[in-house]
């Protein structure tokens, strides 16, 4: 992937997604993480990254990755006790992403790697998926605020990265 970042294999960030369904979303967390250098791990009945609606969307914002699809670093995961286990064994602290009740990213961190698991934009992450996880972050919507996109919650967790 593209950047001037560390490459997605040696990242101290990765980006989880459990469900995600939507081609847009995917080709805008392939396309921001890319910037990012952070690593993407899709959980569960996520779409194929290669799908070709996501690299024809993908190949608005990152025509060479999207011509070059055997580029794209993601790894994939049945379930998220697999996924969990999975980073944990890396020495990743894992932030779970709630609606309420979590606090904002990147608040209190005394880590340096982290892997950061969204749910459905609708829906969210269930409970025993958000009990595998170190902390819960929410990200701020102010007044009236219903959800963020997928791709919007990325942007807000890795613009705190870059803080």
């Amino acid at each position: 992937m593209q950047g001037n970042g560390p490459t997605p294999a040696e990242s101290a960030l990765v980006l989880a997604y459990k469900t995600l369904t939507d081609p847009r979303d995917l080709a805008e967390v392939l396309h921001l993480a890319a910037g990012f250098g952070a690593r993407v791990h899709l959980v569960g009945k996520c779409l194929d990254s290669r799908h070709w609606k996501v690299l024809r969307k993908l190949k608005s914002w990152r025509p060479s990755l999207a011509n070059e699809p055997e580029r794209i670093e993601v790894e994939r995961f049945d379930h998220v006790l697999a996924w969990a286990e999975s980073v944990r064994s890396q020495n990743f602290m894992i932030a779970a992403t709630v609606l309420e009740g979590g606090v904002q990213p990147w608040s209190d961190c005394n880590f340096n790697r982290f892997a950061v698991l969204f749910g459905e934009e609708t829906h969210g992450l269930k409970p025993g998926d958000i009990s595998l996880c170190d902390e819960r972050w929410t990200l701020p919507l102010g007044p009236d605020g219903r959800f963020y996109t997928v791709g919007q919650a990325t942007a807000l967790v890795l613009g705190g990265w870059l803080a």
